[in-house]
């Protein structure tokens, strides 16, 4: 996003809606820092500029820095996968696409959060440590996976790794057994990420809606304390054959 200076009349209005103070003054103007900015356009959407000093910035589609828009706004379509969002559908679909099976598990690492954000690196960090575990599959319609330089090692494309965003989600299939594994995994490695994240895990649950007691030994096993959620607002469908 950028400012123009000639129009902009230094009221200070978008400042506070900047989730990563990008915004500062720079004499009697407000300035938008270029290498702090995550192009989320929070300040276009929410700031309402009095004289509409506010704009998108000329490179803010050129490739790497696109990452920022695809995963820092909400309303941007992410050119790798036509959808917006960080993730896929996931669970949401999961009861008509059966993408996920009844011994398997979906896990979702959902990395970084407004205000916070973080390095392109720190979501290498993550792909290379479930690499290491065996995993070396993201779900091909998540934008992640088209970010996979080498699924052996785990490593992103170089070029991306200078960039940062607000929030991105890796979305993996593992069996369930697999799930206790992963789950230490990720306890490990998030002592080397310079951010936050949550651990989704979904799977088909049994009669009377329970669910499977694999899955929560597998949790409580790995010290996690399981908070059920159901994603059902999609309706109900019909299974695909």
């Amino acid at each position: 996003m950028i400012i123009h200076e000639e129009i902009c009349v230094g009221c200070g209005r978008c400042q506070p809606y900047c989730p990563t103070a990008a915004i500062r003054y720079d004499g009697i103007k407000s300035r938008i820092d270029q290498e702090i900015c995550y192009e989320c356009s929070t300040c276009l959407r929410a700031a309402h500029c009095p004289v509409d000093a506010i704009a998108e910035s000329p490179d803010v589609y050129d490739y790497p820095r696109a990452l920022r828009r695809y995963f820092s706004d909400p309303s941007a379509t992410h050119a790798a996968t036509g959808i917006q969002g960080r993730g896929t559908e996931e669970c949401k679909t999961n009861d008509v696409t059966r993408r996920c099976g009844p011994n398997q598990i979906g896990v979702a690492i959902e990395i970084g959060r407004p205000t916070l954000g973080m390095s392109i690196l720190d979501i290498q960090k993550i792909t290379r440590a479930i690499a290491r575990a065996g995993v070396h599959k993201i779900e091909p319609h998540n934008p992640i996976h088209s970010m996979i330089a080498n699924e052996a090692t785990g490593d992103l494309k170089p070029e991306m790794l200078g960039e940062r965003v607000l929030s991105a989600i890796i979305e993996i299939q593992v069996e369930r057994h697999e799930l206790r594994g992963i789950l230490r995994t990720l306890k490990e490695v998030a002592k080397e990420v310079d951010s936050v994240f949550c651990i989704d895990a979904f799977t088909v649950v049994g009669p009377g809606l329970s669910v499977p007691e694999e899955v929560l030994e597998s949790i409580r096993a790995e010290g996690f304390t399981w908070r059920p959620n159901a994603k059902v607002n999609m309706g109900i469908g019909r299974a695909w054959e």
